[in-house]
């Protein structure tokens, strides 16, 4: 994956909108991103391209994704080491309606094909690994679908809004696989998986220089307990500085607890130029997984500085970030030292270019 990717994916989506003026006469939008994030062993690529058109009270979006895994898989008992490589395609739909000035609603699709991270990667080569040689294992096919109603309130217009939203999304995982000693052949855990979740975001100016925002967000995936968040983001500008400080705690019974938080200024030395750094920390107590008996992550400590650019003349923009990522994860148990090189520390370097022009 290259950056040279990004303005080629503006271009095309430029073009696609000059001849969307025949349906869109209202404002619209292009925009463009692309990701990466690497460490040693691991690189995670991101291209994706958005487009938005309005024609009265009516906004269609359309998003194209695709995602880039290449990863060293190293065994830690047994096996043989790989290198390994996936690709997820992404397509995300939605259509908006301004009913009057306080009130609009949104419906949006999204649907992929692929590996959703390189964990499942990881893991999905040691069960093949482990099990490929009998008759009844299988390669895995990951993939899923969402679909999602939103709903807002400009309760106070400008100044206080309100942003109901429901989704559901089924996805096909790559399963964990164990061991049937019954039938003497290894046999797989649930593939696939539900999630419902609601969300409400608030957002408050408080005066001219300071606004927040809060947001509960309460999600349930198949044979786990719900898992409820809530995260609250403070903003204020004084002068040609912006601070903002967000914080977030998840939590999931039994057992699963998560803090983080990050903090930002940003100084505007130019009347179209920008810049900012900022600090983002997380802790949690060990994810919850939903299928695989041993492929459990442990606690994990991360911590991020990331520093960026941005050039604004208010129907261009674009902007370059560069940050340092740390992840530091507790001992493993016994049960999952098979994924000791999985869940390893590492000094990751992500990297992040946009653009977009609105017309």
């Amino acid at each position: 994956m290259t950056m040279k990717t990004l303005p080629c994916l503006l271009l095309a989506l430029h073009s696609l909108a000059s001849g969307a003026d025949i349906w869109f006469t209202g404002a619209q939008r292009v925009e463009g991103t692309a990701e990466l994030i690497s460490s040693s062993d691991i690189n995670v690529g991101l291209i994706q391209a958005n487009y938005s058109g309005t024609e009265g009270p009516w906004t269609f979006e359309v998003g194209v994704g695709w995602t880039e895994y290449d990863l060293d898989y190293v065994p830690v008992l047994f096996g043989s080491a790989a290198s390994l490589g996936e690709e997820t395609p992404l397509v995300a739909l939605s259509l908006s309606r301004q009913w009057n000035p306080a009130w609009s609603s949104t419906v949006r699709f999204r649907t992929y094909d692929g590996f959703s991270d390189y964990r499942s990667i990881w893991i999905a080569e040691f069960y093949k690994q482990f099990f490929g040689a009998f008759p009844t294992y299988y390669d895995p096919d990951p993939h899923g679908n969402s679909i999602g109603v939103f709903v807002g309130w400009d309760y106070l217009p400008g100044t206080g809004s309100a942003l109901l939203a429901f989704d559901y999304g089924r996805d096909e995982i790559a399963p964990g696989w164990g061991f049937n000693s019954a039938i003497g052949q290894p046999e797989p855990g649930r593939e696939r998986l539900d999630t419902p979740s609601a969300s409400l975001r608030i957002e408050q100016v408080i005066n001219p220089w300071l606004k927040t925002e809060g947001e509960f967000l309460v999600r349930q995936t198949t044979d786990r307990e719900a898992r409820y968040a809530f995260r609250n983001g403070w903003a204020t500008a004084v002068g040609p500085f912006g601070f903002r400080l967000t914080g977030g705690y998840t939590g999931e019974s039994p057992s699963f607890d998560a803090l983080y938080g990050s903090a930002l200024v940003e100084w505007t030395f130019l009347p179209k130029w920008s810049v900012h750094a900022g600090y983002r920390i997380y802790q949690d107590s060990g994810e919850i997984e939903s299928s695989g008996f041993n492929a459990l992550a442990p606690g994990l400590d991360s911590n991020e500085f990331f520093t960026g650019i941005k050039w604004d003349r208010g129907d261009l923009a674009i902007s370059a970030n560069v940050g340092f990522l740390n992840t530091d994860y507790e001992p493993l148990s016994e049960d999952n030292e098979f994924f000791g090189n999985l869940y390893k520390d590492r000094d990751w370097v992500t990297f992040r270019l946009a653009a977009s022009f609105q017309f």
